[in-house]
């Protein structure tokens, strides 16, 4: 937690704003009002509908629809219902565990709160947002720290041992940096079969994402170490009979770690985008759990984004996260 704070703290404003994202994203069903596949036909590309403040509290107006064709709706004349706060709602598990059914904000039937307006089912698309983006900050925090696990390890032998040990890393990860990203991402997920469960292919994104990820880390990490290698202080350490784990970890690594912060910082977005690619192409997380990619994919039509342009905020979002994550490494990088 003291290095979390302190990541954070030296990553300016944008650590900050991403901390904050995160922690609503990783609660998020207590922070949204409805759950995030609570179907409303009757609310299809429904605008937004926010909370005011009038002389008897906090109220919404009733929303109905008017030509389910056109997607026209009006707001009940004379029809308000009364919001509440920390208010009983869906029925959830916080962190998958804990069951509840507390939410911060709902309102009265038949009122409804949708700060973004809703999707084709009229689920309430902040909501779904929300759980979207948790998924992508998971899965991107599993993948980068998987492929640098393998990454730093490769590079860290290779650069140490040299030789035929270095040649068969080193030709290894060129195998996996020739192959498009996209393409090999595609084929490791052609592995499994279509429509596996949303668990299941959480854990397949994130092991295709580490596949892709390792090989440009390893070669860094290997000319780092062979420039390390040559310093007296690990020729002391070799000459006093320490063992590479413990060169490694005392030695190599520390003086590693500014260039290993910002290169996590810098891994995240390519992981973001990558998993909402292969969602956006149907590899990725099915509905109807949300993710960021199968959200941008109901957008795809033009009549869509005519009439409910609201649908492309999943996009705007993988933009703004990304553009956050390379803002904190390059605060980072600025601040050594």
């Amino acid at each position: 937690m003291a290095a979390a704070r302190k990541l954070v703290a030296r990553g300016g404003l944008a650590g900050k704003i991403l901390l904050f994202l995160f922690f609503i994203s990783l609660f998020a069903e207590f922070f949204v009002p409805y759950g995030y596949n609570d179907v409303r036909f009757d609310l299809s590309y429904a605008p937004a509908v926010v909370p005011r403040i009038t002389g008897s509290g906090i109220v919404v107006p009733v929303l109905e629809q008017v030509d389910p064709v056109s997607r026209s709706y009006r707001y009940v004349p004379g029809k308000i219902s009364r919001v509440h706060f920390f208010c009983s709602g869906d029925r959830y598990r916080l962190l998958g565990v804990f069951l509840s059914d507390r939410h911060l904000i709902c309102a009265d039937a038949p009122g409804r709160i949708s700060f973004l307006g809703s999707d084709a089912l009229g689920r309430d698309l902040f909501s779904r947002l929300m759980i979207g983006m948790r998924l992508s900050f998971l899965l991107s925090f599993f993948g980068v720290a998987i492929s640098f696990m393998v990454g730093v390890t490769a590079g860290l032998v290779s650069g140490y041992r040299g030789g035929w040990v270095d040649s068969v890393i080193m030709r290894t990860g060129e195998v996996f940096m020739a192959i498009p990203s996209l393409y090999l991402l595609m084929g490791f997920r052609a592995l499994f079969p279509p429509g596996i469960p949303s668990g299941e292919a959480a854990l397949v994104i994130t092991g295709a994402l580490a596949l892709v990820g390792w090989a440009s880390l390893a070669r860094v990490i290997r000319g780092v170490t062979m420039s390390l290698v040559k310093e007296d202080y690990i020729m002391a350490a070799k000459s006093s009979g320490a063992r590479p784990a413990e060169i490694f970890t005392k030695h190599l690594l520390p003086n590693m770690s500014p260039y290993l912060v910002v290169a996590v910082t810098l891994s995240v977005p390519g992981f973001i985008v990558g998993e909402a690619g292969l969602s956006f192409l149907g590899l990725g997380i099915a509905p109807p759990h949300p993710s960021l990619g199968n959200m941008l994919a109901d957008a795809q039509s033009l009549t869509v984004i005519r009439t409910a342009p609201w649908l492309l905020m999943s996009g705007l979002l993988v933009v703004v996260l990304v553009l956050l994550f390379n803002r904190l490494g390059d605060h980072i990088r600025e601040s050594e």
